[in-house]
């Protein structure tokens, strides 16, 4: 399981780059080290039964990203790159293709707009991992 820190820590780094703003700045101006949604994700993280692997885990966190919106701007564009980013930290990276720019968006947006659950994303993100 990602420890709080570094979880917050890799969000920032992602969302620094997206947004072309200083992590230091982003962390100051959102509640990720305070916020009690944060908490309860990682929570039910560790105390889930059976524990997700690795990539439910990514996709959950980027799913959390899309939802809460911690950032003012880009959050699903975030999302997509941190989950990327825990996948290939995990070894278990996401190839990209040719129609990610084609495929990805909408999903996220659906997920967004709630016209897609949490977990229907999830079983998205894993089939895509593991037919990649």
């Amino acid at each position: 399981m990602p420890n709080r820190v570094t979880l917050i820590g890799d969000l920032l780094l992602v969302a620094e780059a997206q947004l072309e703003t200083p992590a230091q700045e982003l962390l100051r101006t959102t509640s990720l080290d305070s916020d009690p949604s944060l908490d309860s994700l990682l929570s039910g993280l560790e105390e889930a039964d059976p524990l997700p692997t690795v990539v439910e885990v990514a996709a959950i966190c980027g799913a959390w990203v899309v939802r809460n919106k911690p950032f003012p701007d880009d959050n699903s564009k975030i999302a997509y790159r941190f989950m990327r980013l825990l996948l290939d930290g995990a070894g278990q990276p996401w190839r990209m293709s040719q129609e990610d720019a084609f495929v990805v968006p909408p999903i996220f947006r659906a997920l967004e707009d709630g016209e897609i659950t949490e977990a229907e994303f999830v079983d998205w993100v894993c089939l895509r991992v593991a037919t990649a």
